[in-house]
Parts: C-alpha cells; structure tokens; sequence
C-alpha cells in the first residue's frame, strides 16, 4: 500500500503541546496510509522521549536560524503522495475532514491544500483571529521550501483544496496571558537580513509588516508598508498589493493619525481598484473613524456600501477563498463585534437623521436569534429609546415579536397601560426565561414591583445565584417615592417562596443599615431582621449538619457574619455587653462591607457599659429629674456658672438622655456670651 501522506512536525522543546499535537494527529496516522516525521531541534530528552512514542523517524536538527532548512529536513524524508507539515504549539481540533479527504480518493483531483489555524490573543481561548494557512501539498519533483523566516512551499500544482478544519495556536500568547513579541524578536532580524539580501521579494515585506504591528512599531510597520507598495506597482500578483493597502491604512489607525488614514483610505478607494474583501475592510476601518467623529452622513454612506458589498460576496463565496491572503480573511470580516457595531452605528446614524425606513434596514440585520449577542445592546436601545423618542417608537415595530427586549416594552411600554396585570405578568416572565440579560431582567423586575405584580412567578425563572444576581443592585433603580412598593413585593415573596423572598428582604435591610444613619434600639432591630434573613435564605439551601460550629468553615462568608452577630444579639440581651463585642468584632472579618454599621453598634455597646446600676434605680432617676428642673431654673436666671459643675457631673449619668444634652448646650452657650 502506497503512503498517501507524509506528515512532518518540526519539534523544539515544547513538551506540554507537543503532547497535545501529536494526540491530535494520532486518529489521521492510524486511518490514512500515512508516515509521521518529527524533526527535533531542541535539547530536551523528555520531548525525544514523546516524540518517539508516536514514530521511529525522529531527526535530530541542529538549529541555524533557518526555518526552511529545519523544514527541508523532514520533506526529504517523505515517501507519500502528499506533505502536511505542522508545528509543535498547533493541533488539530479534529482530522475527520482530512482523513476523508484522502480515503475517498479525493486528494487525487488537487495540488495543494489550505486548513484554518485559529491564532489565540490570551490563555482562555475567546479571542482569536484566524486565516486558510498553506500546509499540504502534492510532492512533485523540485519542491521544497524556500525563505529563513515564514518559509513557503513551491512549487505548487492547483486546484487548491480549502478544509474547514483547523489547528489551535496559542504561540503568540505569552506566559502573563498577553500576545507576546518574542517571535517577533526573533524573526525580525532574520527577515531584515533576508531583505538585505533579496530586496525585490515582496512577501518579507508582508511578513515584517506582520511582526511590526505585533511590537506596536508602527513607524516601521508603516514604512515597510510604503516599501512593499513601491514593488507591487507593475505587477501581476494583486494578493500582496491588495493585503499592502489595507494594511497601511490598519497602521495609521494604530498610530492614531485617523485624518491620514482617512486619506489614505479615499485615494486607494479611488486609484487603486481594491478587490471587494480589501474594499470591505476599508470600509470598516473608514465607519470607525466616522463613527468616533459621530458625522452621520459618512457613517451612512460608508454603512450602506459595506452593505452592499457584503451581500454581492456572500453572493459569489468563490470570491472570499479566491480573495484571501494572510489575515484578510472572511472571517475578519464578519468577526461578530466588528460586524454588529457596523449596524449598531449605522441605526443610530439614522436615528439622528431622522430615517426611520434606514434605520430599520440596519437593524434587521443584527443576530437577534443569538441573544447571547443581542443583550449587549439593550441598554443602547433604551438610550435610542429617550434620545430618539418618536424615530425609535417606530423602529420597535419592526423587532421581533418574540424578542426579550420587545416583550418588555410591550409590558411597560404605552401598550402596556391597557393590558390586565395577568398579561403584564407573562410577559415580563417570558421575557426573563428568554434572556441572560442582567440588565432586562432588572428592568422586568422593577416594572412588576412597580405594577404591585407577584413576584413568585418571576423568581421561579432564577435559580438563587442568578437571583443573588439580578436582585442586587434592584433597591437602587427603584426611587424613593416607591419605596414602600419594594418592601410589600418583599414581604409578600417571603411568603410564596421565602429563600427568594429572604434575600431581597436582605439586601434592603442591608441598604437600610448602610446608607440610613441607624442609631440605639433602630439600629439594633433592623440589624436582628437582617441576619434573621439571611440565616433563613441559607437555611433553606444546607442541611442543619453545616450549621454546626465545627462546619461553619464551609459556610459563605455573609452567613459565617450573621451567625456571629446572631450570637453577640443574643450576649447583648443578657447584658453580657464584652462578650458581644467581642463576636461582632470577629463577625466583622467576614464581611467588612457591614464595617460602618458594626462601629456604630460597638459605640452603642461602649455607652451600655458605662452606665452604673444607679441609672436604672427608680430613686435616681427621680433626683435626676429633680436636678434638670433646677438647671433649667438657673438658666432662667442666667446662673451659668453655677450650673456648670452640675451639668458636668449629671451627663455622664445619662449620657442618652437628649434633655440632658439640651440643657448641656444651653449653659455652654450661655458661658460663651
């Protein structure tokens, strides 16, 4: 049986993805009469070691700083049909593409093939960009790579096959999380020399572009732009050109110089006949500065071309493989935040303009069967929703009906004052299941508390952290005036379903406590109800077994806080103010944002204390009030000074007697006369 496929990996001393790559390659050796060669130029014997698990044909590579002679190596050895060479820090996500690819037979009617390496800007994988990398082709007599540096295979017979497969790259992303420049530091000077030597070779110019922008070299990236569009002029290749022009003008954004880039942007739009993926990125790049000069009539005309443009490649997809080089891809082109803000900005540009039929061209266009994108967007609409009152009433028509973000207006809206409260209520709960949107689900619950709804129907659609969640800033949307409106809804809930209840009932008499100024016997109640709440909100989740002492380091730390202040309210009825004071002050290292209210309660404590058994003897009060009525005669007979060592003496006796501290005032008052 012939080799149909040559794999080579080109190894340094990378053990932990080389692990990883080889694994993914594993499925493709053992389906495809295939070979695998790994040419290793490290030093590291654990990476030999694995390297060999998977192949005998492991070939030492003494490194030269030449990435075409390592790769030369491994292409050498091939005895197949076809060559896939890959990297030590790439793997594939899955091979079953390629390995139907060449069971079928239908390699045979290609000459080259392209998959997807998605390149990875941080460690948790969200960000990425990703381009058709050049990886396999028909071995035919005279190939062989050629350049130091971002070496290329040639020559090369068509057609080209494209793979919607693709490799996982995280080699741009350093040890802190970040993209690194490292690569870029060691492939610059490779490329500098590779252009010294061989200055009419346009693609070093693409690459030393590429690894400039990489290190925020602009001025150079920009310069080596200009050097390689002076060598495209008079030539047939359109791919480096057409890469050259857009990137010049992504350069001077970087710089931050938006009016020539701007500029730069209308001449090529103008002179140079970009291909339709180049006019499309120029565009884009065009609306971002328009967008932040907010000059409606550009983002509008700019909008509507890229638009256009869109539609007639997506009508001809031949067209994005065919137009493709390096990172001017499809994909950066619909990136998804890049593609939805065009049209957000382009809604609004409308808006301000007063066109509603344009307005609502755009919005049509946003993912609204992906909420996970679309409840990014709903605070902006309700910004359009005051600054664009009647434009956007008439743009709300045309949402869809069954959208989270309609459903509410629908229920708060001018329709909603002629629904029953029952309608009402299904919306806003059908609103809230159809979302993940915090903010919606805010919004929602406030509408209900305001419209005096239940809300046990709309609690039942959180599980309790997401109603932690949603419920922790709902006190501050809504105002004072309807304060007591939020108590009820409160209280009632407690009664339907008392964790969801408790928790709100927390978090007000948490605010109540913070932000009210609390004092003495007010203080000390709503401090009893607080920790009352939420003992009973993580009552219902764990079993009595935690709530033991030797279990409340399991517990979260706000529950861990009111066991303690439980305890010390319990020291503090019995008099046994020291010991109180000792547990709120422990109570305090578990939730410091009670920290203020914790001070007030040990103030009012420390005065408990220093109060003598006399202030409660009923003989002592009655001589304190005797000594009041003859301060306050001597006051009338303005006898200050004779007063004074009397009221220095009484008030610290009563130090919560505010008569007392009245009295106290007018005598110093009086002194100072």
């Amino acid at each position: 049986m012939n080799i149909q496929l040559s794999i080579s990996l080109l190894a340094s001393d990378r053990a932990a993805s080389l692990e990883r790559c080889l694994d993914s390659l594993r499925p493709l050796l053992m389906q495809v009469p295939s070979e695998l060669i790994i040419v290793f130029t490290g030093t590291d014997s654990r990476v030999k070691e694995i390297a060999e698990r998977y192949t005998d044909k492991v070939i030492p590579f003494t490194w030269c700083d030449n990435f075409s002679a390592a790769r030369n190596v491994g292409l050498w050895e091939a005895k197949g049909e076809w060559f896939l060479f890959i990297d030590d820090d790439e793997w594939f996500e899955d091979t079953t593409e390629i390995r139907d690819f060449f069971l079928s037979g239908e390699y045979k009617k290609y000459g080259a093939g392209l998959y997807k390496q998605k390149n990875y800007e941080d460690w948790d994988g969200i960000r990425c960009s990703d381009f058709y990398a050049f990886r396999m082709a028909r071995i035919i007599p005279g190939i062989a790579f050629r350049n130091t540096v971002h070496e290329e295979l040639a020559p090369t017979r068509g057609p080209w096959k494209y793979f919607d497969a693709y490799v996982n790259h995280y080699g741009y992303v350093s040890n802190t999380g970040k993209l690194s420049s490292e690569k870029s530091s060691r492939n610059l000077p490779l490329l500098l020399q590779d252009i010294r030597e061989r200055p009419s070779y346009i693609k070093n110019y693409l690459q030393i572009v590429t690894e400039y922008l990489i290190k925020s070299d602009y001025e150079k990236a920009e310069e080596y732009c200009r050097k390689g569009l002076a060598l495209c002029s008079g030539q047939k290749d359109r791919f480096y050109k057409n890469w050259l022009l857009v990137s010049l003008v992504d350069v001077l954004c970087e710089k931050g110089d938006k009016e020539a880039a701007e500029k730069e942007a209308l001449l090529i739009l103008k002179n140079e006949q970009p291909w339709e993926l180049a006019r499309l990125e120029l565009y884009a790049l065009l609306l971002a500065i328009y967008v932040g000069r907010n000059v409606s009539d550009e983002i509008l005309q700019y909008g509507t071309l890229f638009e256009e443009t869109l539609a007639y490649m997506d009508k001809h997809p031949d067209l994005w493989q065919k137009q493709s080089y390096g990172n001017l891809t499809e994909q950066r082109i619909k990136m998804p935040s890049k593609l939805h803000n065009i049209r957000i900005n382009c809604t609004k540009a409308s808006l301000e303009k007063g066109d509603e039929i344009q307005a609502a061209r755009f919005i049509v266009l946003l993912p609204w069967k992906d909420e996970g994108w679309m409840q990014q967007y709903y605070p902006v609409f309700d910004g359009w929703k005051k600054s664009y009152s009647r434009e956007f009433r008439k743009l709300l028509m045309g949402f869809p009906k069954n959208s989270p973000y309609f459903l509410m207006q629908k229920a708060s809206g001018p329709e909603g004052d002629s629904i029953s409260k029952k309608e009402r209520l299904d919306l806003l709960t059908q609103c809230i299941k159809e979302t993940e949107s915090l903010y919606l689900q805010r919004q929602a619950l406030k509408e209900a508390i305001l419209c005096d709804l239940d809300l046990a129907e709309l609690a039942a659609c959180f599980d309790l952290e997401s109603w932690k969640q949603c419920t922790d800033s709902i006190q501050d949307l809504i105002t004072p005036a309807y304060k007591e409106k939020l108590w009820d809804a409160a209280g009632t809930l407690c009664q339907s379903a008392p964790a969801y209840g408790a928790w709100l009932c927390k978090l007000l008499y948490e605010k109540a406590l913070i932000r009210d100024f609390l004092t003495n016997e007010a203080l000390i109640r709503t401090l009893d109800k607080y920790v009352h709440c939420i003992l009973l909100f993580y009552k219902k989740q764990y079993c009595e077994e935690m709530f033991k002492t030797e279990n409340h380091n399991l517990l979260p730390k706000d529950c861990r806080f009111a066991l303690y202040v439980s305890e010390a309210l319990k020291k503090m009825d019995l008099a046994e103010y020291p010991e109180a004071i000792r547990l709120f002050r422990k109570a305090l290292r578990f939730y410091p944002v009670m920290a203020g209210v914790i001070r007030e309660v040990i103030r009012h404590l420390s005065g408990e204390i220093t109060l003598t058994v006399q202030n409660t003897n009923e003989e002592f009060l009655a001589l304190a009030q005797q000594m009041k009525e003859a301060l306050k005669t001597m006051i009338d007979n303005r006898q200050y000074a004779e007063a004074l060592p009397i009221i220095l003496q009484l008030s610290p006796l009563l130090p919560k007697d505010l008569e007392l501290l009245r009295i106290r005032q007018k005598i110093l008052r009086g002194l100072s006369e």
